[in-house]
């Protein structure tokens, strides 16, 4: 008797993630502002879209249709965009549906310079590691907004120290501020060698620094810069920090982001840039 042939298996038929509410759930149409900071294929036609808001923390929205062209939502879920979003908002969901999307501020369009561009992408990069959940944070926000517009405008050699203020100043307002006025360990009088610990969190006094393993010392100059960084706005950090500077503090704040952020590994986009030639040494506030 001949065998019947056998069928190919079936092709599963991809589902995306459900932000749709089940029957009976209420999803209330919510407006918010922010800055997109990745985004994720989704099937063939739509995208994930990731974005830092003023009024709901780091969100991520489903655009459906986003991939089609020409897209409804235009250059508004490009990264780095500040735009305005209209998306059904449900608390206990990970996904929230988008159903519309304005364009505020196009950064990404203006920025040319590749490392312009790699300096806007290690703040995307720093808020998308560092913050975590749906918990609006205001004062980040305006950070953000702050640190773009300033790479942007700010001249080529003072964007190292701009990204060094943004790191510690996102760092402070998460709770992780670095102590310099004090021995991070036990509150007494700094040693005069100035011991900073990126495991405790601040600089040392003698008795705890003999105990510290992987302590850096610092240089006056370093120190200085350290102080101001996390103290005044970031638009005037080129001209808080020279470039000769930058190499020794920047050691010294990724060590401390790595300690305290579990998923901080460094910023990719830095590490590129250390792979370019050295900007003039010209630095001025962006206004």
């Amino acid at each position: 008797m001949a065998r019947r042939p056998s069928r190919p298996p079936a092709r599963r038929r991809f589902r995306p993630p459900r932000c749709l509410p089940r029957r009976g759930e209420t999803m209330g149409l919510t407006r918010s502002e922010g800055i997109v900071l990745k985004r994720h294929a989704l099937g063939d036609t739509s995208r994930i879209v990731v974005a830092y808001t003023r009024e709901h923390g780091l969100i991520k929205l489903v655009a459906k249709g986003a991939r089609q062209s020409p897209s409804r939502f235009g250059f508004a879920l490009e990264p780095l965009s500040r735009s305005r979003f209209v998306f059904y908002f449900k608390p206990d969901r990970d996904l929230h549906l988008l159903s519309q999307a304005e364009t505020i501020d196009p950064a990404g369009s203006r920025l040319v310079e590749l490392v312009r561009l790699a300096h806007a992408h290690a703040a995307l990069e720093l808020v998308d590691r560092l913050v975590w959940g749906e918990e609006p944070h205001p004062e980040l926000y305006d950070l953000l907004v702050e640190t773009l517009a300033c790479v942007t405008a700010a001249p080529e050699a003072a964007l190292p120290a701009v990204t060094l203020g943004f790191e510690l100043q996102v760092a402070s307002l998460l709770g992780y501020r670095p102590r310099l006025d004090a021995c991070a360990g036990c509150g007494s009088p700094l040693s005069p060698r100035r011991v900073f610990s990126p495991a405790i969190g601040g600089l040392l006094c003698d008795r705890c620094a003999s105990a510290e393993a992987g302590s850096i010392l610092l240089s006056a100059d370093a120190l200085a810069g350290l102080s101001l960084l996390l103290s005044r706005p970031v638009r005037e950090a080129g001209e808080t920090v020279g470039p000769e500077r930058v190499g020794e503090i920047l050691r010294v704040v990724e060590a401390f982001l790595a300690h305290h952020f579990q998923r901080f590994q460094g910023l990719r986009s830095l590490e590129m840039l250390r792979a370019l030639p050295a900007p003039p040494r010209q630095a001025a506030p962006c206004r």
